[in-house]
């Protein structure tokens, strides 16, 4: 019956990806330097939600489509609306499906629409930029499957589809709400020749002012910060299953190789410190990785409905700084139970809902706000259930792994997945909090006792996956507060500023402890 299903909603994608062919714009023409662009006119239907993407109207939308959190055939955030819409687009918009377009020093002011779009194959390069999108909506919450993403508004500023490579140097980006740079209905690269859909920020900004986020790394694809800074009322920058992203420094950018080759010596030469990395600012969380399930592509060899499960979501940080400000959060109002949802974890700098992740923090600054819920780290159950990738119980998946180096950090982990284990690892740092697991039972209390029981569908989960800390290469842990783990490592030269306690018995010194650990200040 499943395969069935999965033959049903390969045709649905078909389908959709022949209509974006047919409506695929021509190339527009290439503005003048420093030309100003007014888009006032024509609505695009992938942005104002009258395409299937948006606002339900597609299978996608309702359920038969199973792609990610947008419920798209091709990624989580939202359907590739515009690029079905793509005939529509917004006046005054660059719009491309293939071949190279460079944008140099162009104003691109957009009203109702995406402001750059690219599709296909094509490659944009935009440095020196200014691009506004705006609207006069209100910025409410996203509808639609997009909606379980639980971000506001109506707008992507930028988008990238299919393959597409978008390359924004020394530029500025900013939308009203909903997406600064976005990403949505990718492609798997399936040969050697193909390459997944890339979007690189380079000594750019990316600003959305009243909702959404700043970035988006959909279903196969890759977004890459070297030396940037994205700033959200929302969320900083999202990545779905199959999507990856890099964050890092200025030198780290001018040596990847795809990025170099679209570097002129005017771009690197405004940089005289190499070393500056990116600044993630976000008004609720600065990282949000989520499960996203997606039968349409369970033919294709590496992302079948058996692999899918023990995929991992590779996040790399590098001297880079990652924090929440809730005075960003523009209180936008969401259903009850959403907004309840929201609140449990408002203010945790990278947040994990039911998905797999390798996670790498090099020397990077994590600054909770202490107005939020002063996580560092959380994991929880995946509001959006209808896309997750449940843990059957009594089955081990790769969990959630994170590795903290060079770098001292304050602030707690709460592991509340209760149907994954969390492994962070310590190499020569230094952490000042607590680290805490919790079960099923946990989260169905919290959730009762918070309103979002619609976010609670087990009733009982008997596995035991838990907590595990390892400290190695001379790392710290300060116990600020009491701890509960199903593992600990202190390696030699480590050590845990605090009282150590496993199955009732007190340790002390280096060992590797497992069972029911408590550690106390």
């Amino acid at each position: 019956m499943k395969r069935i299903i999965s033959w049903i909603l390969c045709l649905t994608l078909i389908a959709a990806l022949a209509g974006s062919v047919l409506a695929a714009p021509a190339e527009n023409g290439n503005p003048q330097q420093g030309e100003k662009i007014e888009g006032t006119e024509g609505e695009s239907a992938g942005e104002q939600g009258e395409s299937a993407g948006e606002q339900g109207e597609s299978a996608g939308e309702q359920g038969e489509s199973a792609g990610g959190e947008g419920g798209s055939a091709g990624g989580g955030d939202g359907m590739d609306g515009n690029q079905v819409a793509s005939a529509g687009a917004p006046e005054g918009s660059v719009n491309i499906s293939s071949g190279e377009k460079i944008l140099d020093g162009e104003v691109i002011s957009v009203w109702e629409g995406s402001a750059v779009q690219n599709s296909g194959t094509s490659v944009i390069v935009a440095r020196n930029c200014e691009i506004t999108g705006d609207t006069t909506a209100e910025t409410t919450p996203v509808t639609g499957n997009p909606g379980n993403l639980l971000i506001a508004g109506s707008i992507r500023t930028t988008i990238a589809l299919g393959q597409g490579q978008s390359f924004y140097i020394n530029s500025k980006i900013t939308t009203k709400n909903w997406a600064a740079l976005a990403t949505d209905g990718a492609e798997p690269a399936l040969s050697d020749d193909e390459k997944e859909l890339s979007l690189y920020a380079y000594g750019t900004e990316a600003t959305a002012l009243e909702g959404g986020y700043g970035a988006y790394s959909d279903l196969f694809c890759n977004f890459y910060s070297y030396g940037s800074d994205l700033q959200s009322a929302e969320i900083g920058i999202i990545s779905g299953t199959y999507g990856t992203i890099t964050i890092g420094t200025i030198a780290e950018g001018e040596a990847n190789e795809e990025l170099a080759a679209h570097l002129i010596d005017e771009d690197t030469a405004v940089h005289e410190d190499k070393e500056e990395g990116s600044v993630i600012t976000a008004g609720r969380n600065a990282i949000m990785i989520h499960s996203v399930n997606l039968p349409p592509y369970w033919e294709y060899e590496g992302y079948s409905e058996e692999e899918l499960p023990l995929y991992s979501t590779p996040v790399y940080a590098h001297a880079s700084v990652l924090k929440t400000d809730l005075s960003l959060n523009k209180g936008i109002e969401y259903e009850d139970q959403k907004q309840a949802f929201i609140d449990h974890s408002a203010g945790s700098v990278i947040l994990v809902k039911s998905t797999n992740t390798d996670i790498v923090l090099d020397a990077c600054e994590l600054i909770a706000d202490e107005a939020g819920t002063g996580n560092i780290i959380q994991t929880v159950y995946n509001n959006d259930t209808m896309f997750m990738n449940a843990v059957p119980d009594g089955e081990e998946y790769p969990g959630v792994n994170i590795t903290m180096k060079n770098m001292e950090v304050e602030g707690n982990v709460v592991h509340e997945d209760y149907q994954r284990k969390l492994q962070l690892t310590l190499e020569a740092a230094q952490l000042t909090g607590s680290v805490n697991e919790y079960d099923c039972a946990h989260w169905n209390e919290v959730s009762a006792a918070e309103g979002f029981t619609d976010f609670c569908l087990d009733a009982s989960y008997e596995t035991h996956h838990g907590a595990f800390l390892v400290l190695t290469e001379g790392s710290v842990w300060n116990v600020t507060e009491e701890s509960c783990l199903s593992g600990l490592t202190i390696e030699e030269g480590c050590s845990v500023n605090g009282t150590i306690t496993v199955d009732g018995e007190a340790v002390e010194g280096p060992g590797a402890y497992t069972g029911s650990i408590i550690v106390t200040p």
